[in-house]
């Protein structure tokens, strides 16, 4: 009977199979529109990837480019030279003759019909502006450049927020600081150990040759969660430690005992003081040798006071209460009253600081500020009723004694100045220098005078004053683009700092840094050198 049930069984299986196998067979498939039905019809043009004939050369160059299917759209064709309109002088079957316009730079060529767009081969546009070939970092770092920070025999400590650069991180990662050469090659001989963990965007030096480093990391080495966002380092790059007396036993810990609980922006140097702004809440110091309740186990205290987006330390870490603090309330007064993004330190202590605030010790400055070296308000600086949105960074010219401004303000001191502007030494806008208008969706994220008086400017915009130029430029003194020197390619990202060298023929190198991944349609990892003809 058991048997006949598992045959009965086995049968009906079978025969649902045989079903299942019937219906799938039988079933339509669904046909589903063509979502490509009522596109343009192909146009016929192709732009060959060959080398344009000549492959470089000035404005007003004849230039050939191979291409086929052009002729029947002789009347309606344009050309572009990185996004500048090109005078066609002739088209045939299988090529475009062009001249380069006059404000072109290197880039892509290519034809546009209508709204359709075919892309063809780079020309590199002459200029008097161009990278170094003597600079060895080939593949760069693998992560933004904050810092080029030059030491007395020439070489680089480079910081940011990088595990690897010239693909020699591999194996033991070069966590966020490293020692370069002059010229970009890799020097080992800086004892970091495993480096950062986070990411580092300012260093600043000490009397003693010891180097202050600030950002957002809590790890240095195997000094793991031990530091708040700032600490010193030896000048052999070990960090400066000292040994404490913990409740059971004895720790090594870093001898720097102070931080602060946000992102350190900027650290300077006066005297043997050290003063960080930035966006933070607390300075906080800690506190060795007590015990958990139960007196069994080691226990870290810390101790926090109130200090707003900028603080001044001594050199041990311990807090300066002669700087802008409020004994009273025990905290500091209220400070800038949002992120300071960028400052600068005056040779004798004052200090300006830039950003997105609009108040300063609850009084109004609208982004700007420059205080005493007491941390209060310096009222010859006459910045007047400041900027109308945020200001991103600020750069001084010894030469000229100018301070350049940029941001995505639109005013400064009720004056247009279209996102960037250049200041006297006592805050007035210097007249002879005005940013031309820009697209409401372009903004300046950083812009510094040369020691020739030409302004860098970088940021995320495509255009300035009508010409393509991307995400960098050279201005002149009056704000105009600087001829000859607006000819290199498009920047892939942002500059976040310039370091000006000599060759030894005196020729001036700009060692830019950032985050950036291609610039003059080379790749560049964060950091390359460019050399003024």
């Amino acid at each position: 009977m058991i048997k006949r049930i598992y045959k009965y069984r086995n049968v009906l299986f079978l025969s649902g199979i045989c079903v299942w196998l019937f219906t799938s067979c039988t079933k339509k498939e669904k046909v589903y529109d063509d979502p490509y039905a009522g596109g343009k019809p192909a146009l016929g043009i192709k732009m060959s990837t060959d080398f344009p004939s000549p492959r470089l050369g000035d404005p007003g160059t004849t230039v050939t480019y191979k291409a086929s299917g052009l002729a029947p759209y002789k009347s309606s064709l344009q050309f572009y030279l990185n996004g500048e309109l090109a005078q066609i002088l002739s088209v045939d079957s299988s090529s475009i003759q062009v001249r380069v316009p006059e404000n072109a730079s290197t880039g892509i060529g290519y034809v546009t019909v209508g709204d359709r767009i075919v892309f063809g081969p780079v020309f590199r546009v002459n200029g008097k502006l161009g990278l170094d070939n003597t600079f060895k970092a080939q593949v760069g770092s693998n992560g933004y450049i904050s810092n080029a920070f030059p030491l007395p025999d020439g070489r680089l400590i480079l910081t940011g927020g990088f595990s690897d650069y010239e693909n020699k991180g591999a194996v033991k990662p070069l966590n966020r600081i490293i020692l370069t050469s002059k010229d970009g090659e890799l020097d080992r001989s800086l004892q970091t150990g495993t480096g950062v963990g986070g990411y580092l965007n300012t260093i600043a030096m000490l009397p003693n040759g010891k180097m202050v480093i600030g950002g957002g990391f809590s790890t240095y080495d195997v000094h793991l969660g031990e530091i708040n966002n700032i600490t010193v380092l030896n000048s052999n790059g070990t960090i400066d430690s000292m040994v404490v007396r913990t409740f059971l036993d004895r720790d090594t810990v870093p001898a720097f005992n102070g931080g602060v609980d946000g992102n350190v922006q900027k650290a300077f140097v006066h005297g043997n003081t050290i003063t960080a702004a930035g966006s933070f809440n607390y300075y906080l110091q800690r506190v060795y040798g007590y015990s958990d309740y139960r007196r069994k186990r080691d226990s870290l205290v810390t101790d926090s006071v109130r200090i707003k987006n900028l603080v001044r330390l001594f050199a041990d870490g311990s807090l300066d209460s002669s700087f802008n603090y409020n004994f009273l309330l025990h905290r500091s007064n209220d400070g800038p009253n949002g992120p300071v993004n960028d400052a600068f330190m005056t040779e004798e202590g004052k200090l300006i600081l830039v950003g997105r605030f609009t108040k300063y010790n609850n009084e109004a400055v609208n982004n700007i500020v420059r205080l005493n070296t007491d941390g209060g308000i310096d009222r010859t600086f006459q910045t007047g009723s400041g900027t109308d949105y945020a200001i991103s960074s600020i750069t001084y010219n010894q030469a000229t004694r100018r301070y350049t401004l940029s941001g995505s303000f639109n005013t400064f001191d009720g004056k247009v100045q279209n996102g960037l502007v250049m200041l006297t030494e006592d805050g007035a806008v210097d007249p002879a220098f005005k940013g031309t208008v820009r697209n409401s969706e372009d903004s300046y994220s950083y812009a510094k005078q040369l020691s020739n008086g030409m302004v860098l400017v970088s940021g995320y915009f495509k255009s300035y004053s009508g010409v393509h130029r991307g995400h960098f430029m050279l201005l002149d003194q009056t704000g105009a683009l600087a001829k000859g020197y607006n000819t290199t390619g498009d920047l892939d990202g942002q500059v976040s700092g310039v370091l000006e060298t000599r060759t030894f023929s005196g020729q001036l190198q700009l060692l830019i840094t950032g985050g950036f991944s291609k610039f003059d349609e080379q790749p560049a990892g964060n950091i390359t050198r460019l050399l003024l003809k």
